[in-house]
């Protein structure tokens, strides 16, 4: 449907039960209303009372299946990972869904999952039997088989769903499956056993749908989904602008937003301090997979291994201009005067943007790190998820520092803006817990070429966006 008023599109489902689900899922989504298909209401029709829904135009995970080849590992992290997030926010709420699948996994505008179809949601005291989608139903639904910890179906159905996309196909019948490291020998030894542990015949064996999530944050790094050419006809023209990614290492390269779920309310984030991880085999490696896994997250939001100088003595060094500041002092918009664009007077400021943003990203300074951004900066706000995502584990960083070699410029854009190329290695850092005791330590990153623009601002040389990374 469209509305005159906005010409906004929606979607209107009939349903019999359109104000118990619409009542229920009010309920539901009170913490975790970010990866959830919007509900606007009900309306009253020729055929009956029906749900106004948001449009996702980019159709389900199963339709893009359909029309494509089945999604990297870094797809399924966007893909599953913030859906599972969200699920675990519902269950941490006495709240289940009931009929998780790839088809009830819709992509918006934007290419972001949201969850629909809430025809079988329940709470966790509802003692009936629910139902599913084949393929994707626990098989203690079809025996009519009670829940005894709150969630474990739908684990199920977010395993399926991982092999679905990994595959193509739903998972086969337990008894029917052949060995799972001869259908993915690609993938990670982690994702073989959280499919294993998602789809085991024993619910208590699986893990929860917090752990499912961060086990797919510590395998991979997130990627944006392809959906080119994949969405219906009628619906494309709607979708945002898709940059895929080039492999020359000189490439300019758009970096995607892929966000975290919205943080849980209140009531459901004490649920989770109150109940410890439940351990399921081969789970006993998951908090340290998942702190060391951080490192991908860190590597990715943190602007792919962007900044750093060395501290100390080599720091007071390398920050030091080679030409006076005051020269460089910018007295006109409109007239820039030539040395703010000298090698050194912009490698310096490179170095010393760096080691600040090491610096408040460790004190987890929020403001210290806008002032070292434009305005309205992707990249700030990549930094805001990661601190985040470390404050949500109860985790901290020590000892973050990026080292930068072989700086030079590659090209200026008269006024305001330089290109810079630098050869970046990530320095082995630590994890701390709020006692500041190290609970895992990164290890030194590779060598990377990266290109990064730096633009004035009032005067004050910003970072901006990262262009492009190879080896």
């Amino acid at each position: 449907m469209r509305r005159d008023s906005d010409q906004s599109y929606m979607v209107l489902k009939i349903s019999s039960e359109a104000e118990r689900i619409c009542s229920l899922r009010q309920k539901q989504v009170e913490s975790a209303r970010k990866y959830v298909v919007d509900f606007y209401g009900t309306l009253t029709t020729q055929l009956g009372a029906g749900i106004l829904m948001e449009y996702c135009p980019g159709g389900s995970l199963a339709q893009l299946l359909e029309e494509r080849a089945p999604f990297s590992l870094g797809e399924c992290v966007t893909a599953l990972a913030p859906i599972a997030q969200t699920l675990s926010a519902l269950h941490a709420s006495g709240q289940v869904h009931g009929d998780v699948s790839a088809s009830n996994v819709l992509l918006t505008a934007e290419g972001m999952p949201k969850l629909g179809d809430f025809q079988e949601a329940r709470i966790a005291s509802d003692q009936s039997v629910g139902s599913g989608t084949p393929g994707f139903m626990a098989p203690e639904v079809a025996a009519c088989q009670i829940e005894s910890r709150v969630g474990e179906q739908d684990v199920y159905s977010l395993g399926a769903c991982l092999w679905f996309l990994l595959e193509g196909t739903a998972p086969p019948e337990p008894g029917q499956r052949p060995p799972i490291t001869v259908i993915f020998p690609q993938i990670p030894t982690l994702i073989h056993e959280l499919m294993l542990d998602s789809l085991h015949l024993d619910p208590r064996q699986r893990p929860t749908a917090e752990q499912f999530a961060r086990t797919l944050f510590a395998a991979a790094q997130a990627e944006p989904i392809d959906w080119q050419h994949c969405t219906p006809t009628d619906s494309t023209h709607l979708m945002a602008t898709v940059h895929p990614e080039v492999k020359s290492k000189h490439a300019r390269v758009k970096l995607r937003k892929v966000k975290g779920p919205k943080k849980p309310s209140s009531a459901a984030q004490s649920h989770w301090q109150e109940h410890e991880l439940h351990q399921t085999p081969g789970r006993s490696k998951v908090y340290l997979t998942v702190v060391g896994g951080i490192s991908l997250i860190v590597v990715s939001i943190l602007g792919v291994n962007l900044m750093g100088d060395q501290r100390n003595s080599t720091k007071a060094e390398n920050t030091e201009p080679a030409v006076p500041v005051e020269d460089c002092r910018i007295q006109d918009a409109a007239v820039v005067p030539a040395c703010a664009f000298s090698a050194d007077v912009v490698i310096a400021n490179f170095l010393k943007l760096s080691g600040e943003r090491d610096a408040a990203l460790e004190a987890k300074n929020i403001k210290a790190l806008a002032r070292i951004y434009p305005p309205a900066s992707e990249q700030l706000e990549r930094d805001k998820q990661m601190l985040d995502s470390l404050a949500e584990l109860e985790l901290g960083l020590s000892g973050l520092n990026t080292t930068l070699e072989d700086i030079s410029i590659m090209a200026r854009a008269h006024p305001d803006t330089v290109i810079l190329s630098a050869t970046s290695t990530q320095e082995a850092y630590d994890y701390i817990n709020a006692k500041d005791q190290v609970v895992h330590r990164a290890a030194s990153g590779a060598h990377e070429r990266i290109q990064v623009e730096l633009k004035l601002v009032e005067g004050q040389w910003k970072i901006g966006k990262l262009l492009g990374r190879g080896a």
